[in-house]
């Protein structure tokens, strides 16, 4: 028993050497006259409990503090720590400095590439860590960086609940990663490159039963593995926007007890079923805007949530079919914004018998918890059943920030909805076909001017041609004839007669007898 007893004081003289060294060979920042360069305010309660504020944000430092500031004093029962090393260079995370109290800490943006391990066995108490924004890779991230204190035969657990780990380097999960961390209850792993939630990751996060916040948005996964809800049976808060889901994941009714939000939004998904949400009888918001491919939000899609009070259904460019009637089961309904989607028309059945002569406003609202209703940005047709159904829902006093305008028929394009009343519109006849007269283009592009600028070309150039043959005709008839002139002769000077004459030499001219002249031989 002595011999025990003896091992085990040996062993935690060891351990408590070895903690008070702390990595001796790497340097911490000086922590003499730390409050007159960082920002430290002390704080208590109405039940004396102390909260101190260490703020070290955007120092230059390259490592964090060796210990807390002397101000913050020695004994940290019933004390909160509050301290951000934001905005620093710390490539390597240290241990942080041992202390009892309830700790908060974050260093985002400090380019953190490796965490001395274990990281936190001096804090056992921390409770929020935020180390988004850095450069943290699965390598870095073992089971041992979370390990507590050791008692006896094995590491206790920290107190951690809530863990930011968003944009980093992450690609999968050791699947005993969160072994040290059982209190945790918000996870946020968006934005790394999961692609993939392997066989590892799976484990890793089964394995955090107690999880009720749960982000992997912006991870670039196609599906959720349905092993991941059978363990999750508390999740409350589930965030998948921005992934490459086609479908709702199956088997989430798994977790439909206990699921309040869902975020699908940004996911190519191009049509709900009356299938996609079976199961969440405890949903109450739901987001599914701004997905590129939706069309259509068929029939029943929202008859079984009958919890829901928030939807959003905005930006979704191609989305040409909404039902309304499966919402009407929602009856606590009190945020509903599909705007800016390529809705036409939108209807409710109501229950009137002259609907041309009743004042719709006037009667009980489907949704009498409904503050919000954004309708704004669709290309509305704006017929008799769509404004009773405005006015059946209340429309008119929606808290919106642009209003709803009509997109057709022409004649109220550009109509503020609101100000638009069923008596009126109902009472119009409003043509079903309309001719739309097209604004003329300028002359030059009409068809009639270019038909003409055509045959007048044509007429230019056969003239042209014409008047080309006739010259060339002309001028190889004058080039023939010479203008009916015969060509000029000429003989020499010595054989004629005149020649003779002209000197003088008559004897040399003889007459002929049939009176003609020779000359002399």
């Amino acid at each position: 028993m002595d011999y025990r007893y003896m091992l085990l004081l040996l062993y935690f003289g060891a351990a408590v050497v070895l903690s008070s060294a702390q990595h001796e060979n790497i340097p911490y920042e000086n922590v003499e006259d730390i409050c007159q360069e960082c920002a430290c305010l002390t704080a208590h309660d109405s039940d004396k409990r102390y909260h101190y504020l260490l703020s070290c944000t955007s120092k230059k430092f390259k490592h964090i503090l060796a210990r807390w500031p002397t101000g913050f004093g020695k004994n940290h029962d019933n004390v909160d720590i509050v301290a951000s090393f934001s905005y620093n260079n710390i490539e390597l995370l240290q241990q942080l400095p041992a202390t009892d109290a309830q700790l908060t800490f974050s260093c985002r943006h400090c380019g953190i590439k490796n965490l001395q391990e274990p990281t936190f066995i001096d804090v056992p108490n921390i409770r929020r860590l935020d180390l988004s924004w850095n450069e943290i890779t699965s390598d870095v991230l073992t089971p041992g960086v979370f390990r507590g204190p050791y008692r006896v035969t094995h590491y206790e657990p920290i107190q951690l609940v809530d863990l930011d780990l968003s944009h980093n380097k992450l690609h999968t999960l050791d699947k005993k990663v969160f072994e040290h961390t059982p209190n945790l209850t918000k996870l946020n792993l968006s934005y790394n490159e999961l692609k993939v939630l392997n066989t590892p990751t799976v484990m890793a996060l089964s394995s955090v039963t107690g999880l009720q916040e749960l982000d992997l948005s912006h991870t670039a996964i196609k599906n959720v593995s349905m092993s991941i809800f059978k363990s999750l049976v508390n999740l409350r808060i589930l965030n998948l926007a921005g992934n490459e889901l086609t479908s709702v994941p199956d088997k989430l009714q798994l977790i439909g007890r206990s699921l309040i939000s869902l975020n699908l939004a940004q996911n190519p998904i191009e049509r709900f079923t009356e299938e996609s949400f079976i199961g969440l009888k405890s949903l109450q918001n739901l987001n599914i805007s701004y997905m590129p491919i939706l069309k259509t939000v068929g029939k029943s899609v929202f008859t079984r949530l009958e919890t829901l009070r928030r939807l959003d259904c905005a930006h979704n460019p191609k989305l040409v079919e909404f039902d309304m009637e499966s919402l009407l089961h929602s009856s606590n309904l009190t945020d509903l914004d599909i705007s800016y989607c390529a809705l036409t028309a939108i209807s409710l059945i109501v229950n009137v018998t002259d609907k041309s002569k009743t004042n719709i406003s006037s009667l009980a609202k489907p949704w009498t918890h409904l503050h919000t209703f954004v309708t704004s940005g669709n290309p509305w047709h704006c017929n008799c059943s769509l404004i009773q159904t405005m006015e059946y829902i209340g429309a008119q006093h929606s808290n919106m920030d642009t209003p709803a305008r009509c997109n057709t028929p022409y004649f109220l394009a550009g109509s503020i909805i609101p100000n638009l009343t069923s008596e009126e519109i109902c009472s119009l006849k409003i043509p079903s076909k309309i001719k739309v007269v097209e604004e003329e283009p300028p002359r030059f592009l009409r068809k009639r001017y270019i038909m003409l600028s055509v045959v007048t070309a044509a007429v230019v150039v056969s003239i042209g041609v014409m008047l080309g043959f006739a010259i060339a005709a002309i001028r190889r008839r004058l080039k023939r004839d010479d203008f009916g002139i015969e060509p000029i002769r000429y003989t020499s000077v010595r054989s004629s007669n005149l020649s003779a004459f002209s000197h003088g030499n008559t004897n040399s001219i003889v007459v002929s007898g049939n009176g003609t002249t020779n000359p002399s031989v």
